[in-house]
C-alpha cells in the first residue's frame, strides 16, 4: 500500500513537471563570457506568480543556492539554471568567465528576426584595431579599430562558431591575438504551423474547422502571431487574423483543393508556412423526387395559372431543375439552385396545355426525373353556362316573389273599396255623417 502511494505521487509529480511551464535565466549584461574579475547579475522569471519568492538556483545540474529573492551574482563558469514554485527547471545558460587577453561576447539569447551584435572586446577595455570577425573559420566583416558587428534580422542560418581577431598594443609592441570560438545558436521564434481539419472528406453543406497551430517561445510569449489561410494559391479570408481558427460555415464540392495556412510576427515580421492539407467535399446524389401541381390533382381552370412544383428528399450543391411535357422534347424552363424545392408556373392555360407533366433534378453526380402527373382542362365556357343557369334561377325567384306581393297589395286595395264596410247606412258610414253635420 506504502509502495502505491508513493508510485502514485511521483506518477503526479512527474506529471505536473511536464505541464508546468519553465522557468526563464535572464543574464544582465546578456553576454554569455567575461572576463575574470567582472560578475555578472542571473535572474529567474517564472510563470504564474505575481511575486518574487523562493527560487533554487542550480549550477552543472546541482542545487547551488536556495534564494528568496530571483536575483543573484556570480563570477564563476558553469551552466545555471533556476525554478520556482510555480515553474519547472528552467534550460541552462552557459556562463563563461575568461582569463584571455580578448573575447568575443555575444548575447545568451538571440531569436530568428533580431539583430544580433557581436562584441569582440580587449582586456581592460583596451582598444582592439583591426577587428575581423569570423563565422565557422570564414571572415564575416572587419573594421579597422574596435568596433561591435551588428546583424539585423538574423535567422535561423545564422547559427554557428563564431570568434573575432585584433591587434593589441603592450606597451612598445603590437601583438594579434585571437578569441576563443563561441557557439552561438539563433533560436527558433516560433516553429512552423501544423494545419489541422476537423476532416479531409466533408459532406457538401457541412461545417469544417480550420487550425494553424503554432506557438511562440516562452521568451517570446509577449508578441503576437496573426494568421492567414489559403486554398490553392488563393486566400480564403482576407487580411491577417490574430485567431489560428477559421470556421468555414459550410463548405461545397467546389471549394475541395489544397488547404493551408500561415503564421506571421508581426513586430520581426517572420512568416511561416505550414503543410498542405487535400480536402476532397463528398457530394450527396439526388433522390426521393416528387412532382406535384397547384390546384391539386393537376386539374386546372382554362384561363388561370396552373404551377408545378418539383422537390426532393435530399442532393446537396446546385441542383438544376427542369419541366417536361410528354411530347415535347425542349424542356419547358430550367432554374438551378442550392435548394431543395422549386416551382414553375404555366400561365393562363388553355386546351393545348393539356397532358402529362414531369420533372428532372441533376446535381452533377446524379439525374433523376418524377412520375408524370395528368392534367386536365375544366372549360370555361361550361363554368359560364353553370353560373348563368344559376343567375337566371335566382332571377326567376325574384320575379315570382315580387308578383305575389302585387297581387297582395291589389286583394287588399279592392277589399278596402268594396268590402261589406262600404255600403250605406252602416256604422262606419252614419259616424262619418254625424261627424260632420256636427260641424
Amino acid at each position: 500500500m506504502l509502495l502505491w502511494a508513493l508510485l502514485l505521487m511521483l506518477g503526479l509529480e512527474s506529471r505536473q513537471a511536464s505541464i508546468t511551464k519553465k522557468a526563464m535565466v535572464h543574464l544582465s549584461p546578456p553576454w554569455t563570457t567575461i572576463f575574470k574579475g567582472e560578475k555578472v547579475t542571473l535572474t529567474c522569471h517564472g510563470f504564474n506568480s505575481s511575486k518574487p519568492g523562493t527560487t533554487w538556483w542550480y549550477k552543472n545540474q546541482q542545487l547551488q543556492e536556495v534564494s528568496s529573492t530571483n536575483s543573484i551574482e556570480t563570477n564563476q563558469t558553469g551552466k545555471y539554471s533556476c525554478r520556482t514554485l510555480n515553474s519547472a527547471l528552467s534550460d541552462p545558460v552557459n556562463l563563461v568567465v575568461s582569463s584571455d587577453k580578448l573575447i568575443l561576447q555575444t548575447p545568451y539569447s538571440i531569436f530568428e528576426g533580431e539583430t544580433l551584435v557581436l562584441r569582440c572586446r580587449g582586456y581592460n577595455d583596451q582598444t582592439v584595431r583591426n577587428v575581423t570577425y569570423y563565422k565557422n573559420g570564414h571572415v564575416s566583416s572587419f573594421f579597422l579599430i574596435h568596433s561591435d558587428f551588428s546583424i539585423p534580422r538574423v535567422g535561423l542560418s545564422y547559427s554557428g562558431n563564431y570568434h573575432c581577431t585584433g591587434v593589441l598594443r603592450h606597451l612598445f609592441w603590437l601583438s594579434k591575438k585571437s578569441s576563443r570560438a563561441v557557439e552561438l545558436q539563433v533560436q527558433e521564434l516560433f516553429p512552423p504551423p501544423k494545419l489541422k481539419t476537423t476532416t479531409s472528406q466533408p459532406t457538401e453543406g457541412n461545417p469544417v474547422t480550420l487550425n494553424c497551430e503554432t506557438q511562440l517561445s516562452p521568451r517570446r510569449s509577449n508578441m503576437e502571431l496573426h494568421f492567414s489561410f489559403f486554398r490553392d494559391d488563393r486566400v480564403i479570408a482576407s487580411g491577417w487574423k490574430k485567431s489560428q481558427v477559421l470556421q468555414i460555415p459550410a463548405i461545397w464540392k467546389e471549394d475541395s483543393g489544397l488547404y493551408w495556412c500561415e503564421a506571421k510576427a508581426m513586430t520581426q515580421n517572420i512568416r511561416k508556412q505550414s503543410n498542405y492539407v487535400k480536402i476532397s467535399v463528398k457530394r450527396i446524389p439526388i433522390s426521393g423526387i416528387l412532382m406535384e401541381t397547384q390546384p391539386s390533382g393537376g386539374q386546372v381552370t382554362e384561363g388561370e395559372q396552373l404551377v408545378l412544383i418539383c422537390s426532393i428528399a435530399q442532393g446537396t450543391g446546385n441542383i438544376t431543375f427542369s419541366w417536361y411535357r410528354e411530347g415535347i422534347n425542349a424542356s419547358l424552363g430550367e432554374k438551378t439552385q442550392r435548394s431543395l424545392k422549386e416551382k414553375f408556373v404555366l400561365s393562363a392555360v388553355n386546351d393545348s396545355d393539356v397532358g402529362k407533366y414531369y420533372c428532372t433534378a441533376n446535381n452533377g453526380i446524379n439525374t433523376i426525373s418524377s412520375l408524370r402527373v395528368n392534367v386536365t382542362m375544366k372549360s370555361r365556357s361550361l363554368f359560364s353556362q353553370v353560373n348563368s343557369s344559376k343567375k337566371i334561377g335566382h332571377l326567376a325567384l325574384g320575379l315570382i316573389v315580387t308578383q305575389f306581393i302585387l297581387v297582395g297589395l291589389s286583394a287588399s286595395t279592392l277589399l278596402f273599396f268594396f268590402g261589406p264596410w262600404s255600403k250605406p247606412g252602416t256604422p262606419w258610414r252614419h259616424c262619418e255623417s254625424s261627424s260632420r253635420l256636427s260641424q
